[in-house]
C-alpha cells in the first residue's frame, strides 16, 4: 500500500485522483478540463495509474477502482487540516490512518476491546449497574437509569459489544476486521473504565461536578465514535468520508442522544 501511495502522489496523479473521488466518474475531456493540463500529459498520468490499479477506463469513463478510493481517502486526509474541518479533524484522521497502517495496530486493538470488556464487567457489578445497550450508556449515575440486575446487566452489555462487532463485519461486507473495527468505535470502548473512575473520584472527594463532566463526556465520546469509525469505513470499504460521516453521525449520535434527552422533555 505504501508504493501505491508513493506512485499516486507523483505529478498531476494526485489532483486527478483527488477530483476523481469528488466528481465520480469522467470523461476524458471533462477530466482534462477539470485539471487544466494538456492530452498528453492527462494520458501519460492516467496510463500510470491503470499500472498501479487505481484508475480504470471504460469506453470514454475514467473512475477509481477499489482501491482507487482507498487510496483517495488516504490522500485526502490532509485536507480537513489545510481547510480546518471542524468534523474532520476531530476525526483524527491523519492519526487514524497511521494507525491503521502501522504494525502496532493489533496491540492496540487488542487493549482496547480488553479493556472494554473488563470496564462491562466491572461496571454491571456496580450499583447501580452500568450497562451497554446498543451503543448507550445506562444506569450508574448517567441519564437514562436503568438499573440491571447484575448478570442480565453483564450478558446484556456483552451481547451488545458482540453485536455491534458483528454489524459492522456484516454491513461493510467483510472488509473492517475486528482489529479496524476497534479503533473505530475506540471512544466508545474507552468512556466507561473513565465514567467509572470519575464516579469514584466524585464519591470519595466529594466532587458532584465531575459526575456532570462524565455525562457531559459521553457526548463527546459519541460524537467521536461518529467521526472516527467514519474515517476507517470510508478509508476500508471505498467510499467518500463526507457519505460516511452522515450514516455514522446518525448510528452513533443522533439516535443515541435522542434517547439519552428523551426524559428531559
Amino acid at each position: 500500500m505504501e508504493r501505491v501511495i508513493y506512485g499516486a502522489s507523483v505529478g498531476r496523479r494526485r489532483d486527478i485522483i483527488l477530483v476523481l473521488h469528488r466528481e465520480g466518474p469522467m470523461t476524458l475531456a471533462r477530466l482534462r478540463a477539470a485539471l487544466g493540463t494538456s492530452a498528453s500529459t492527462l494520458l501519460f498520468e492516467l496510463s500510470a495509474l491503470e499500472r498501479l490499479g487505481i484508475v480504470k477506463r471504460e469506453e470514454s469513463l475514467v473512475s477509481l477502482t477499489e482501491l482507487g478510493e482507498k487510496v483517495a481517502s488516504i490522500i485526502a486526509t490532509a485536507e480537513p487540516l489545510k481547510s480546518l474541518n471542524f468534523l474532520s479533524v476531530i476525526g483524527l484522521r491523519p492519526l487514524v490512518v497511521w494507525l491503521l497502517m502501522s504494525p502496532l495496530l493489533p496491540a492496540a486493538a487488542l487493549v482496547l476491546l480488553t479493556g472494554w470488556i473488563f470496564s462491562i464487567v466491572v461496571g454491571s457489578l456496580q450499583n447501580p449497574s452500568l450497562s451497554m445497550i446498543y451503543v448507550l450508556y445506562v444506569g450508574y449515575y448517567l441519564p437514562l437509569s436503568i438499573n440491571l440486575p447484575p448478570q442480565i446487566s453483564m450478558a446484556v452489555s456483552l451481547l451488545s459489544l458482540s453485536g455491534i462487532i458483528l454489524a459492522i463485519y456484516l454491513i461493510t461486507n467483510k472488509k473492517m476486521s475486528l482489529y479496524k473495527t476497534a479503533v473505530g468505535v475506540s471512544p466508545l470502548s474507552i468512556y466507561p473504565a473513565t465514567h467509572l473512575t470519575l464516579v469514584q473520584l466524585a464519591r470519595s472527594l466529594d466532587y458532584v461536578y465531575l459526575i456532570t463532566l462524565s455525562q457531559i463526556l459521553l457526548f463527546v465520546a459519541l460524537l467521536f465514535t461518529a467521526t472516527i469509525f467514519a474515517t476507517v469505513y470510508s478509508l476500508e470499504v471505498g467510499t467518500t468520508y463526507e457519505a460516511a460521516l452522515a450514516r455514522s453521525l446518525l448510528a452513533f449520535f443522533v439516535i443515541p442522544a435522542l434517547f439519552y434527552l428523551a426524559p428531559l422533555r
